[in-house]
Order: C-alpha cells, then structure tokens, then sequence
C-alpha cells in the first residue's frame, strides 16, 4: 500500500475560487497526486499528471461524468453528453461526426460573419465609451455567432446561459443557489432539446449538418439531437467566460493591450496566453474505471480525481515566469481546452471567436482601461466575470 498525501483544501470554495493561484502552488508543493479529505476525491495540480489523466481515458474515464457527481453510482439529472460523458466505442462514433461538422474549412468560412457581428459590437460600445463589459459586449458575441453557426433560431436563445448555468453548476459539491436553479430543469431541459431537434434548426448549418449524418446511418436521429445539444454546451458559455477574462488580463496588463494594439496580428496570441494564465475551464473530472497505481498513490476502481487545468497552466515545471502575463510566449502544450480524445471539440471556433473578437479591439480601440471594480461568479463550475466595468475610445 502506497503513501497518500492529504489535504483539506475546499476548491469550491468562494474563497478558493477567488483567487485560486495561490493555492494551486500550496497543492503543487504536497505532490503529483493529493487526496482532498473534505470531498474523498483525489487531485492533481502538476502540469505531468494533468496532462497524463487526461489523455489516458482507458484508466481515466468521461463516462463517469465531468464533475463530482459519480455517473457510475448516482444517475445524471439529464441524459448524458454522448460525447463530453462517453468513451469509446460510443464516443469515437460520435466525435468523428462532430469533427467533419466543425472542420478546419468549415470553421474558416465563419470568419467573415464573425467579424462582422465583433466590429458592430466594438462600434456600439465605443459609442458609449464606458460600459459593463460583460452583459454590453462580450456575452452578446458567442451567445450571437455561435448559435448562428449552429442554426438555432434567432428569438429562442433565452434559455441558453440558464441550460449552461446548470450543467457546469453541476460539476460541484450541490449549493442553495445551484438547487434553486435546478427546479428549472425540467423545463429548460426540454427546452433544449427541442431547439436542438432538426425541425427546430436551420437548414444550413452545423446542427443540420450533425443530422444530415443521422441519413447516413453513422448516428441515430435521436443521437444527433443530443449532439447539437453538447456542440451548445460546449461552445457558449465557456467562450464567453474566456474572452471576459482575456480582456480583464489585457486591461490589468497595459503593456500587453500596447503591444496587441500596435500589432493586432497578436490577437490569437493574446488570447492564447489568456487561457493558459487564467482560463475559463479551471478544473474537469475523470472516474476511474479500475485500481491503478498512478504517480506513487494507489487509487481505487470508480473513484473521482479533480484535474486542475487552471494550475497546470501556472505550472513553473513546465512554463517559464508562469505567472506572468505575456502575449508574445511561445506556447505549445497549452491545455486550457483539455487534451486527449476528450478535448474541447469547439476549441477552433472558439480561438476563432478570441482571435476575431480581440483584432477587432485592437484595430478600433485606442485606449483600454478600468472603469471600476470587476466580478468573478463565485459559485462551482466555470470560471467566469460577472462585471467588469471599461472606459474605451
């Protein structure tokens, strides 16, 4: 029996997660591998394991769920993610679909209409000159072009943030304010799913083409609706929260917002960078799906382990000055989208979103700066800003 390191560190906690850094280094420091007394789950911090667990689903499973909750011993509160809660063989099928639907050709042909709806955005905002980033520029893109692209209808996005609210809420411990919101899923729930059936769709678009491959047989019609589902999921929330707190990097950091904009050609960069300093999708889950001995620590069959995506990206193994903020870093390995089979399958469309959005700022934007205090949401599940007030001409 191999030594186990503990620690009774919260990271659900609001004080946690407002500043989380800090703490990473603390669970750094204890070892590759740490069992957190207070949830019985195990956690690892160091760029290594991070990335270890995350591309090894045969030991590491998705199909126990991407949170605390443990899919194998308690049901889902609603039908799993075909793709974000499966493995193979179920999930090879499935991925393979969603790729050729988001391909590299596909995404390029998005950039126009995307830069379109960032440039209006940026006009309006310069207009007014202060305003609450947040709900005034950066939400209405993704919520915008993304359910553009993927051919949900223009008047029935309402319920959007509230179904993204639930799913990443879930991957916590359960609070108030999580229970309150979930008396709304049985609702929201079917909501979403007839939105995401093909009737519902466009006829041009990704979700039409996810159910154009339920005619070829590679999916069910039912599979394909559940699809789109996850493509929503995966491609709403989790870019808005990321291009919230890229801006706030950039206006803590007016050096960089200088080099950006006399060279708008750093915005994937930039964005980049932001996303390994502090990204929207901190931490994820894996279940193991037998005992394994892993980094010095046996861990048992069906038991949860909390990959710290956020701390790897802080990781001073594996960055140089990792708590600097740099946009000209030469970045490979960044992990901020996951790795492995299960790794975000909208990642290029959201690096498109960031690099259209944040050229368009610094081509229009001559200065950036606070216009008051910023906010992070501080309950479970994504990390994300709730204000963050800018003055901008």
């Amino acid at each position: 029996m191999t030594s186990r390191v503990t620690s009774d560190l919260d990271p659900f906690s609001p004080e946690f997660r407002a500043d989380p850094y800090p703490r990473y280094a603390e669970l750094r420091a204890l070892g590759p591998i740490v069992w957190l007394d207070r949830y019985g789950i195990w956690v690892v911090s160091h760029y290594e394991q991070v990335r270890a667990v995350l591309t090894d689903w045969e030991i590491f499973s998705n199909a126990g769920g991407g949170g605390l909750a443990n899919y194998f011993t308690t049901p889902p509160w609603r039908p799993p993610s075909i793709i974000l809660e499966a493995d193979p063989p179920l999930h090879t099928r499935t991925r393979a679909v969603l790729m050729r639907v988001v391909s590299a050709m596909a995404v390029r042909g998005m950039r126009h209409g995307f830069q379109q709806v960032a440039d209006s955005l940026i006009d309006r905002a310069l207009v007014r000159g202060t305003l609450d980033a947040i709900p005034d520029l950066v939400q209405p893109f993704p919520l915008t072009v993304f359910p553009d692209a993927v051919g949900l209808a223009k008047d029935v996005r309402e319920n959007l943030l509230t179904y993204g609210a639930m799913v990443f809420g879930a991957f916590g411990p359960s609070t108030p304010w999580h229970e309150e919101l979930m008396l709304q899923a049985p609702a929201v729930g079917d909501w979403i799913l007839a939105h995401c059936a093909r009737d519902a769709l466009t006829p041009v678009g990704l979700g039409a083409s996810i159910h154009a491959a339920a005619d070829t047989g590679e999916i069910t019609a039912e599979e394909a609706t559940l699809l789109v589902r996850s493509l929503l999921s995966a491609g709403v929330d989790t870019t808005i929260d990321s291009i919230g707190l890229a801006l706030r990097c950039l206006i803590d950091h007016p050096d960089q917002w200088r080099l950006l904009r006399d060279d708008p050609s750093l915005a994937r960069a930039a964005f980049e960078e932001a996303t390994r300093y502090d990204s929207s999708s901190q931490s994820l889950f894996r279940t193991t799906l037998r005992a394994v001995e892993f980094a010095g620590s046996d861990i048992g069959k069906h038991e949860k382990v909390l990959v710290l995506v956020g701390s790897a990206g802080r990781d001073p193994a594996r960055w140089d000055d990792p708590d600097r903020f740099d946009i000209r870093r030469k970045l490979t390995g960044q992990i901020g989208y996951g790795a492995g089979i299960h790794g975000c399958v909208a990642q290029m469309m959201a690096r498109l979103e960031g690099e259209v959005f944040f050229q368009s700022l610094a081509t229009k934007v001559k200065t950036l700066d606070s216009a008051g205090p910023s906010a992070l949401r501080l309950n479970p599940g994504l990390r994300g800003l709730t204000q963050l007030p800018i003055a901008m001409n």
